[in-house]
Order: C-alpha cells, then sequence, then structure tokens
C-alpha cells in the first residue's frame, strides 16, 4: 500500500497555516513591544521577582475628600492584617518590607530663584512613590517621600533650565515665598506624542505631600498606590477595598498586574468601544492616560495574536485527522506490526530468562 501524501491543495491550506503562525509571530512581537513601553508596567514583579504580589491603583474623585493621615493609616492597617493572617513575605531578602504603598495630589506652587520665577505643576508625594514610580534622573536623585524634613523636591529639565539656566542644579534651594526648597534632582519628562498629550509635559515638580499641602495649592488626593502580597487571585484587591470602605462612585480600582495578560487583553477587544467612557468624576495622572490609549491597541494585538495561533492549530489538526482517515489502513497495519515486534521482543527476552541465558 502506497501512503497518501500532500497534493497540491493540501500544500496551500498548509502555507495558510505557515501565514497565520507568522501573524501570530509578528503580532505577539508588538504586544510585547507596547507592554514593555508602559509606563510602570512591571511594579510588583520588580518588587518581588519571585512573584506572588500585586500593584493596585485606587484613583478618585474629588468628593472621595479623602484626607492624608487616613490613607497613612490605611497602608499600618493593611500590614497588621496580613500579619494577623500569617501572610509572609516571599522574597529572598529577608529584611525587605511586606507592602509598598503611596499617595499623591496635584497642584500648583510659585517658586522663585535667584534669577527667575515659574509657576510649576506639582505632584504632592508621600510614602514610596519612588519606589512604584521610577523617574529618569538626568542629575541629583529622589527625596524619601516619607521624611520629616520635606523641604525637599525634585524638578524636571525644562523648570532648570528656566529657573538657573541648566539642569546641573542638584542641591540649589529655591523659595516658595520665603519658604526654601532644596532641589535634590532633575527629571526628564518622557518626549513621545501620547505621553506630552496625556499630561507628562510643561514644568513640572515632585515634592512631598506636606510641603504641598502647606505651602502651595493642592487640588485633592487623586490616588493610593500599594505593593502587597497576593497569594490567591483577587486577595490583594479584596483587602484594598475593605480597608478603604468607599462608595464605588467616587473611586476607580486597578489590578495593575497582569492587566494585559492574554485573557484580559482579548477580554478587552469587546468593550473597545466604551474604553473612552467616563462616568465617574476622575483625572488619571498622565502614565494611566497612556496605559488606557496603549491599552487598545494591545488588546487589538492581543485578539489578532489568538485569532492566528488558533486558526494554525485548527489548520494543522484538520490536516492531521484527513491524512490519518486516508492513511488509516497503512497506519493500523504499521501499528500491528510494530505492536507484533515488541511482543516478540518480550517472548524471546522471557526465554532467555528461563534459559539463563541472560
Amino acid at each position: 500500500m502506497k501512503p497518501v501524501g500532500f497534493n497540491k491543495k493540501k500544500l496551500i491550506v498548509l502555507f495558510i497555516a505557515c501565514f497565520f503562525l507568522v501573524v501570530f509571530g509578528i503580532f505577539k512581537l508588538l504586544t510585547v513591544r507596547e507592554i514593555s513601553g508602559l509606563p510602570y508596567a512591571n511594579v510588583a514583579k520588580e518588587w518581588s521577582p519571585e512573584g506572588g504580589y500585586s500593584h493596585i491603583s485606587a484613583y478618585f474623585t474629588p468628593s472621595a475628600a479623602l484626607d492624608s493621615e487616613t490613607l497613612k493609616y490605611l497602608h499600618r492597617q493593611i500590614e497588621t492584617k496580613l500579619n494577623s493572617e500569617s501572610i509572609e513575605n516571599e522574597s529572598e531578602n529577608e529584611s525587605a518590607r511586606m507592602i509598598a504603598s503611596t499617595f499623591f495630589g496635584n497642584g500648583k506652587l510659585y517658586i522663585t530663584s535667584s534669577t527667575a520665577s515659574v509657576e510649576l505643576n506639582a505632584i504632592g508625594v508621600w510614602g514610596d512613590f519612588f519606589l512604584i514610580h521610577k523617574q529618569e534622573m538626568l542629575t541629583g536623585g529622589y527625596f524619601d517621600a516619607s521624611d520629616l524634613n520635606d523641604d525637599y523636591c525634585i524638578i524636571d529639565e525644562e523648570a532648570a533650565w528656566k529657573l538657573f539656566g541648566s539642569n546641573d542644579v542638584a542641591g540649589q534651594t529655591v523659595y516658595v515665598g520665603d519658604s526654601p526648597l532644596i532641589i535634590r534632582g532633575v527629571f526628564k519628562q518622557p518626549d513621545d506624542k501620547i505621553s506630552a498629550a496625556a499630561g507628562a509635559s510643561g514644568l513640572c515638580c515632585y515634592v512631598s505631600f506636606e510641603y504641598l499641602l502647606n505651602h502651595g495649592i493642592l487640588n485633592n488626593i487623586s490616588c493610593y498606590e500599594i505593593v502587597m502580597p497576593n497569594p490567591v487571585p483577587g486577595y490583594a484587591m479584596t483587602k484594598l477595598t475593605d480597608a478603604l470602605s468607599i462608595e464605588d462612585t467616587e473611586v476607580e480600582y486597578v489590578e495593575n498586574t497582569g492587566r494585559f495578560g492574554v485573557i484580559n487583553a482579548v477580554k478587552g477587544v469587546k468593550d473597545i468601544k466604551l474604553h473612552s467612557m467616563r462616568t465617574k468624576a476622575l483625572v488619571f495622572p498622565w502614565w494611566e492616560n497612556v496605559t488606557r490609549v496603549k491599552g487598545e491597541k494591545i488588546s487589538v494585538f492581543s485578539f489578532i495574536y489568538v485569532s492566528g495561533i488558533i486558526i494554525a492549530a485548527g489548520i494543522v489538526l484538520v490536516l492531521a485527522v484527513i491524512l490519518f482517515i486516508q492513511n488509516k489502513d497503512i497506519i493500523a497495519y504499521n501499528f500491528v506490526l510494530l505492536y507484533e515486534r515488541i511482543r516478540d521482543s518480550f517472548y524471546k527476552r522471557r526465554i532467555q530468562k528461563e534459559r539463563g541465558d541472560l
């Protein structure tokens, strides 16, 4: 019997399957590139490379009217809850903290140097902000957002040039009214069009939350973020929502970890038309705006590459079934022949053992 192989039609179908595999590869690479380019996409993984952690953001409406003391206590409250439930730190560093958290609010500061005065968009931060949101520093470094000495800041490159005509200004002192403010470093704003349109542009500085509250114009606390253990799916989110305990109309929670995994990204295609809708009075920071814009592209790319691999696998499976049916007699004959050879081999070995030849 002569086996039935690939004819012209089967080769064309196989070529189509290869085409969809190429589609899968291209859009998979595009998806990986888009995700890797997201701001602060891998915070939980950086905090704990071993896994088991979650990074969650809670964005507040102005009507939520949360105060700083409530959110500072929230950190201790969640940490106490984790200890009471015997949640252990999975980090290889035994001295590492179990959770990191921060909150921040937007506002304005009118800053004066020895040569110029500028109004800056100010972000007042508390806690582990710079652990979660690393900046591209040109000179100098960060300040401790939880330090009792709150008269430090970092400013963007444009602000540095406006104030001093240079970006090498770490250690210089500026003033907000009569209050001194020491520049710890200069950071670079993202210069791509999407980030600029999302709000990462203009004169900007980061100061401690308390300094902005006491010396500037603070709009409201706009976000609380936490990186914490997530031993089972949904654990971290439940602990945060229970601890905050505010109305759903005043907050939007975002689970950043695994946000663009295959299942979540493909699901996002179904609601892609609704992504730009707003039902809450929320103003997102620029990095969340960028993530939401790029998230739509990631969802489409993910849907295409998943469709590509499914179609390719389906075509190969159908071809395999057709070839099996067309060659079933030959396959059955060879299977029986193989079975008989194995059976005879075992029989010979048993006879040799009985004769003592082995």
